[in-house]
């Protein structure tokens, strides 16, 4: 795999906002954090199902906003050099962070429309899953915000 030059990789978003989508996604581990162990000690199923709506929803929020603009941006230099290390580690958190949005959506879809117990338990080894995808999303992240503004 190849480096290439900042000035070939150019996302859409500004470092500032690029900066506070960083913060934003350590705050919803943070959350994710909080809420498992609040669900492990208490056995409150209802303010563990409401974390994790609203940690949906502000990662959606980040994807639409932030995210999605620079996938698009970066598409010509995956295109262009799909081995470089900066497009490896863009696919690989847009295709594993899609994927563990999609499955958050729909495991807070179904327990949204359900009751908070009986059906909840039953997800668990999908909730497991898409713990794993989104952290290791939530890694080549890092990665990309490194390699496009601080390295």
């Amino acid at each position: 795999m190849e480096i290439i030059a900042r000035s070939a990789a150019k996302p859409m978003v500004s470092p500032f906002v690029a900066q506070i989508n960083l913060v934003l996604q350590i705050v919803i581990l943070a959350l994710l954090s909080v809420s498992m162990r609040t669900l492990k000690k208490k056995r409150n199923y209802y303010l563990h199902g409401s974390t994790m709506t609203i940690a949906t929803v502000l990662n959606a929020f980040s994807f639409t906003l932030v995210m999605g603009p620079s996938l698009l941006n970066l598409r010509e230099l995956i295109v262009d050099k799909p081995l470089n290390i900066i497009s490896v580690a863009t696919m690989t958190h847009a295709i594993l962070g899609a994927i563990a949005e999609i499955l958050a959506v729909w495991i807070v879809v179904s327990w949204r429309l359900r009751s908070p117990t009986k059906y909840c338990a039953r997800k668990r080894r999908m909730m497991r899953v898409t713990m794993v995808l989104w952290l290791i999303a939530l890694f080549s992240g890092i990665l990309l915000y490194a390699f496009l503004y601080a390295i």
